[in-house]
């Protein structure tokens, strides 16, 4: 593997919010008193260089723990550095420093991914060579550990492993112990570690989460990682099922039981007999079907709609809702005695937005189902800001509309920029100004600014994104609408190419 390829490799998993970014890999040279630093690997991204924390590393090195230093800062996301120490087998021969702001969720994921990375540089570290345009410290510290190098002023010029055109996307890493799920937060491995354990007990299981948070992922991993996993999996969306087939579906019917019903058809819950039934939406399920499924999970036993007798069987449920069933018993619309059966356990999948450092892994898998090739894509800071930036209201499912349609629109693009998202994303990634700011006392050049910056906007959201349509609404000229564009710096509104020709937009 070439140098450009491992330090790529290992950069390009680093979970980055948009904001300032640095990552250093310094390796000690030499065990005597004149011991130098030489530095592997330089990178930083979102602000220009980064001076080296050359005390954070002095501390690691002197004891072989690992240490975080916090910058003092107004910021509500001052900087914070993780400093790992790297062993390769004769005791701590070299650091990893991972620099980003410290914002939640960005602080625990960086340190994971730190962590992470320390434990695959160990044992390569004596190795690996420096990547080139890296320094080694110009004189022989005076002391033992007392480390110097030049002044960041006197540096040559960086060489960044990330250009200017873009970062590579990540590699969409599994969550362990949850199949077919991808993500690297915090709440991801939490969620997999409680159901490692919920899992092969075997008691029926509640999830809870928004549409689009991948409850059926959740609920196909608890069959998997139980006894069960060599019995069928059943599930049912129950809102998409009409009333008037639910039972029958759910039940079975013995031929001749009614109007169609020409031959005996096993029920749902019957096929699921020694498995799993999820049903996904349960929320919606007919008050009368709710009383009879209640009688299945008592009795363990089904009786086909037309027949009289009944047959056993072994299921473990696991339902799913985006309602609270607490007010739809409160209204009459779900049973109080079927919601304490089915919530023996019960899981909450965290929304998308509660873990903005998955969305990017997400991304790339999604654009891999779609037929690109993620590496050989990389995304535009501004980009990568807009998505971690963006609510996300229909969650993972969302997103991977979000893929497929830059796989549908821009096929051969090998950057993914700002002007590729959806125009909602596009309008919340650049400065707002809310109706209420107009409102406020200000000086008339200001307000004047404030006035047209919101309305532009509003009115390229109204043409779906398209400026000569926006700029006949605002009674300008396109040429018009680009320079006041220009010289608002609202550059969120400007793709780095030429924008496309508007067929029928003069």
């Amino acid at each position: 593997m070439t140098r450009l390829s491992f330090w790529e490799e290992e950069l390009r998993d680093l979970p980055r919010d948009g904001g300032p970014a640095a990552v250093w890999v310094v390796r000690r040279e030499g065990d005597g008193p004149a011991t130098l630093l030489r530095v592997l690997c330089s990178w930083s991204a979102g602000g220009g260089p980064a001076p080296l924390p050359l005390g954070l590393v002095h501390r690691v090195l002197q004891t072989g723990q690992a240490a975080e230093q916090r910058e003092e800062s107004r910021s509500r996301r001052p900087p914070l550095c993780h400093a790992l120490p790297l062993d390769g087998g004769r005791g701590t021969t070299g650091v990893l420093v991972a620099a980003a702001t410290a914002a939640a969720p960005w602080a625990d994921a960086v340190r994971l991914w730190a962590e992470r990375t320390a434990s695959r540089l160990g044992p390569l570290l004596d190795g690996l060579a420096p990547w080139p345009g890296t320094w080694l410290s110009a004189t022989p510290p005076a002391e033992p550990w007392q480390l110097s190098l030049f002044a960041p002023e006197d540096l040559p010029v960086e060489r960044r492993l990330a250009p200017a055109t873009g970062l590579p996307l990540p590699r969409p890493q599994p969550v362990p112990g949850l199949p077919g799920a991808i993500g690297r937060s915090r709440e991801m491995r939490l969620l997999a570690a409680r159901i490692a354990s919920v899992a092969t007990s075997g008691v029926n299981v509640l999830l809870h989460g928004e549409t689009g948070s991948g409850k059926e992922i959740i609920a196909r991993a608890l069959h998997q990682g139980s006894p069960r996993r060599d019995r069928p999996f059943v599930g049912l969306n129950c809102a998409a099922l009409p009333a008037n087939l639910f039972e029958s579906e759910l039940f079975g019917h013995k031929a001749g039981a009614f109007t169609g019903a020409g031959r005996d058809k096993p029920g749902l819950l019957e096929v699921a007999h020694g498995g799993s039934f999820f049903m996904d939406e349960i929320g919606d399920m007919p008050l009368a079907l709710q009383i009879k499924l209640l009688r299945v999970m008592q009795e363990r036993q089904v009786r086909r709609v037309g027949e009289l007798d009944s047959r056993p069987v072994d299921i473990r449920f696991v339902a799913a809702t985006h309602k609270d069933l607490a007010r739809e018993i409160e209204d009459g619309h779900f049973r109080l005695d079927l919601y304490y059966r089915l919530k023996v356990v019960c899981l909450e999948i965290p929304p998308l937005r509660q873990r903005p450092e998955d969305v990017l892994p997400l991304l790339a898998w999604f654009l891999r189902r779609a037929g690109l090739d993620p590496a050989r894509l990389r995304i535009a800071d501004t980009a990568a800001a807009a998505l971690h930036a963006w609510r996300w209201p229909g969650n993972v499912r969302e997103l991977e509309n979000e893929a497929a349609r830059f796989a549908a629109l821009y096929p051969g693009e090998s950057l993914i920029e700002l002007r590729h998202l959806n125009w909602e994303i596009q309008e919340n990634a650049g400065p707002r100004v809310d109706a209420g700011d107009l409102g406020t006392l200000r000086n008339l050049e200001e307000a004047n600014e404030l006035l047209e910056r919101y309305l532009i906007r509003k009115a390229i959201a109204a043409s779906e994104g398209r400026k000569a349509a926006a700029a006949r609404k605002l009674g300008l000229s396109r040429q018009g609408l680009y320079k006041k564009i220009s010289r608002y710096g609202m550059v969120d509104l400007i793709g780095s190419a030429a924008d496309p020709v508007e067929v029928g937009e003069g």
